[in-house]
């Protein structure tokens, strides 16, 4: 079912080349350990900054594990310049950093990853109609002003769906590699049925009126 549906989010359709196949294998293979080894802390250091800022920012974050070989993980970057050094970066960086060290069975190499906070993406995702919930206690200081410099476009791939934006190959690999995993999310069925209900509006010649 998820090869199906990808394929609705695909552009090209000959085989795809044996590299692109790997890093998918590779990209399943770091989600399942993320999943299985850190995704209640994850949960939990997302949970601590929406509490330090006051409010939900965001409910996935972009970041790039460095992979040496053998599979030891190297180092942990953000996604986006303007994130390095925020409360996201302090808080989720050292889940993997008190790793075990288990190795990651994956080829050595930069991946573009977004870190999921799973509790909180599964409810937005299934109850996506509600309007969000106004905060019931208002926090100023300096998590304000970081949850200011972080914009939520830029870490949420609200551009998944939106069928005016194309889906790169990468995050469409990201996407397959999420559904596979997460599959209760069902993320490339939603992103599919939401790019073909959801077209870009077209305007009318105006100038074509009379006044």
């Amino acid at each position: 079912m998820a090869e199906k549906t990808y394929a609705s989010l695909r552009d090209w359709v000959e085989p795809a080349h044996p590299g692109i196949v790997q890093l998918r294998d590779d990209l399943v293979s770091i989600y399942t350990m993320i999943r299985d080894k850190y995704q209640a802390q994850l949960d939990e250091a997302f949970d601590r900054v929406s509490r330090q800022i006051g409010f939900v920012v965001t409910t996935t974050i972009p970041v790039v594990f460095e992979i040496a070989e053998g599979g030891r993980l190297k180092s942990i970057n953000m996604g986006a310049e303007h994130l390095n050094g925020t409360l996201f970066h302090r808080e989720l960086t050292p889940v993997f950093q008190k790793a075990d060290g288990a190795p990651w069975k994956v080829a050595a190499g930069n991946y573009q990853l977004y870190l999921l906070w799973y509790n909180a993406l599964r409810l937005k995702l299934g109850t996506a109609w509600l309007e969000p919930a106004h905060p019931t206690v208002a926090r100023f200081g300096v998590a304000q002003v970081e949850a200011a410099r972080v914009r939520p476009e830029v870490m949420e791939p609200a551009h998944w769906f939106d069928a005016g934006a194309a889906i790169s190959v990468n995050d469409r690999l990201l996407i397959e590699a999420i559904d596979t995993v997460y599959s209760d999310l069902r993320l490339a069925d939603r992103v599919a049925l939401t790019r073909k209900l959801v077209r870009p509006e077209v305007m009318e010649p105006a100038h074509f009126r009379k006044e």
